[in-house]
């Protein structure tokens, strides 16, 4: 298994620990361990690429590992009442509507689409909104349905990127 692989897998081993530490109270170092979690992300990306071993097991399970820690804490939030309802509704819509595109797009034609830079604005922006959100800062809510907008908007060029590389094959 590759570096890469290993750290994507310890970043998703770290979820249920932030998820602990965040319903136990422990705010802030619920933060510190989802900012680790998200560097993560960043840093398996860049050894996989570093080290030549991108691998179809590392493009798939990053996203779902993201995903997972989103909605784990997002789950938290909504349970507290901390956020609402229809917030966490909205960012589960494109978040099911990329992935099922996604794997659309492998079974028809054996493409995974890279990531593009919509896409991680609108994850870092959700990384900032969540971080906010655990953490209690001011403007948590806001950078966080900022950010959903922009995962909308981020769909929508995904899409389009899609169909060219569809028709490409």
């Amino acid at each position: 298994m590759s570096v890469a692989n290993l750290i994507t897998i310890l970043r998703g081993a770290l979820i249920a620990p932030v998820v602990v530490l965040f319903l136990s109270g422990e705010r802030i170092a619920a933060g510190v361990l989802f900012a680790v979690v998200c560097a993560g992300d960043i840093v398996d990306g860049m050894v996989a690429r570093a080290r030549g071993e991108v691998t179809a097991l590392g493009k798939a399970l990053d996203p779902i590992v993201d995903k997972a820690l989103y909605v784990s804490l997002l789950s938290s939030l909504l349970v507290l009442r901390e956020i609402p309802p229809w917030t966490y509704a909205a960012f589960l819509v494109p978040q099911f509507g990329l992935g099922i595109g996604a794997i659309v797009l492998h079974l028809r034609h054996r493409e995974t689409q890279a990531a593009r830079w919509l896409g991680k604005g609108a994850s870092l922006l959700s990384f900032l909104g969540l971080l906010f959100l655990l953490v209690r800062w001011p403007g948590g809510l806001e950078i966080f349905v900022a950010a959903v907008a922009l995962t909308y908007i981020a769909g929508v060029d995904y899409f389009l990127a899609a169909r060219s590389l569809g028709t490409t094959s």
